[in-house]
């Protein structure tokens, strides 16, 4: 497993990842290399056992419907791309937005695009650390609460 850090613009966002379980997590979304590698993690959230863990895998679970053409793995890196991009467009309620945020990622992968998406040439994702725990501790009260059964 490889690690990338950096120090850039960064969204950080509540994600529904799973709409049969409505499972959620908090991603975060920034830019590295000069804005060519799209950079997406998962933010760490104690106790929240519905983290999607692979970001790729959890993109090929969303499915295609012929937006974005070639092999699954290009696909999917387009759909994180997608994913991000869109963070800076429009956004969720609750969404973070900060100018320079300094952050690390323990990727799980990173796939070369065929051609350029939303700006990108490749796509890094895995889960996000950031260096301001207070940062981090705003990012974790993102994830949506779900109520307790009686």
């Amino acid at each position: 497993m490889a690690h990338l850090s950096g120090r850039s613009r960064l969204m950080l966002f509540p994600f529904l990842h799973d709409w049969e379980t409505g499972s959620h997590c908090v991603l975060g979304y920034t830019t590295a290399d000069g804005g060519l590698t799209a950079v997406l993690g998962v933010v760490p959230v104690g106790g929240n056992v519905h983290e999607p863990g692979d970001l790729f895998a959890m993109a090929a679970r969303h499915g295609f419907i012929g937006e974005w053409k070639g092999a699954q793995e290009q696909r999917c890196g387009c759909w994180l791309a997608c994913t991000g991009a869109g963070s800076l467009t429009v956004r969720k309620p609750g969404t973070i937005d900060v100018p320079a945020a300094a952050w690390s990622l323990d990727m799980a992968r990173t796939v070369d695009l065929d051609s350029a998406y939303y700006g990108h040439a490749r796509v890094t994702a895995g889960r996000l650390a950031l260096e301001d725990t207070g940062l981090a501790a705003r990012a974790r009260v993102l994830l949506p609460r779900r109520p307790v059964a009686a």
